[in-house]
């Protein structure tokens, strides 16, 4: 007789029987535990759970060109295996303004949609700290883990009052992975390194190295986009132009402008008519 082989059974993930995107990304902001639903797979990523991968968690409104300069040089640089585009769905110290969560995967999907090395998704929370769990369930070990962040984003990562308790979150979160950070406007490598002169940070170097970003990237900020919507050029400096096709449509964007806006050409109304089919789906939902 046989001998019986115990067979592993992966549990049932629930969002995946969630048919719109809207109604998936409105059931993860409701989880009560730290997740991350994952859009896209790179399709020449981490193979076999082993590789080197970067992590660039952002709220993306709009994604701007600053994004993908930071993480093609952070690919290079790192010699990364995968990049995981990840939107914050709830991040920290900003409230939802702008465009909406489906709209900014669209954008993402659009602008990444030909590099086998990028996978896309969105995360519940906003603390690096508490992303690592959900992160070690989709690439479990000896993945290792390199947050590529901006320098304003380091500066919440090593604020404590971010934590309950602020030394055995930032021991684990160093232990398990690393950050490279870019510099954002006049804070450069110098000021990066007064970063960690305070005792509690020094032992934490080891972990974080740096990227230089040129300044007509380190100056670019999506925050400029939330208050300056209505200056066309700003949109069309600092944003890819798949972002700004589908901006330019937004309900929050101002209905006069500096400058005339281009009209839509046949990818920019394919972007906007998948946007408005993922609503469709989430309206029916609902009724």
């Amino acid at each position: 007789m046989g001998v019986d082989k115990k067979v592993k059974i992966r549990p049932k993930d629930p969002m995946r029987d969630i048919p719109s995107l809207s109604q998936q990304i409105e059931y993860l902001r409701r989880l009560k535990t730290s997740s991350i639903l994952l859009i896209r797979k790179a399709a020449r990523g981490i193979s076999h759970q082993k590789g080197r991968l970067g992590i660039f968690s952002a709220s993306f409104n709009p994604p701007t060109k600053a994004h993908l300069a930071l993480i093609r040089k952070a690919g290079r640089l790192e010699s990364l295996d995968e990049t995981l585009v990840l939107l914050d769905a709830q991040a920290m110290d900003k409230k939802l303004i702008g465009a909406g969560l489906e709209d900014r995967v669209i954008m993402l999907k659009k602008l990444f949609q030909r590099d086998p090395r990028i996978s896309i998704g969105i995360s519940n929370r906003g603390l690096f700290a508490e992303k690592l769990l959900p992160l070690k369930r989709l690439y479990p070990s000896p993945t290792s883990f390199i947050f590529i962040v901006g320098f304003d984003t380091i500066l919440r990562v090593m604020d404590r009052k971010y934590y309950k308790n602020p030394e055995e979150s930032l021991d684990k979160l160093f232990r398990e992975s690393c950050f490279l950070v870019a510099n954002r406007g006049q804070r450069d490598q110098k000021t990066c390194k007064f970063l960690l002169e305070p005792k509690g940070n020094k032992k934490y170097e080891d972990k974080i190295s740096f990227l230089a970003l040129p300044k007509e990237f380190s100056s670019i900020s999506s925050v400029s986009f939330e208050t300056d919507l209505g200056k066309a050029n700003l949109l069309r400096i600092g944003s890819p132009p798949l972002s700004f096709a589908l901006l330019k449509r937004q309900s929050f964007t101002p209905s006069h402008t500096d400058h005339p806006l281009p009209s839509m050409d046949r990818e920019d109304q394919s972007i906007v008519r998948l946007r408005d089919r993922e609503r469709g789906l989430a309206f029916q939902g609902r009724n």
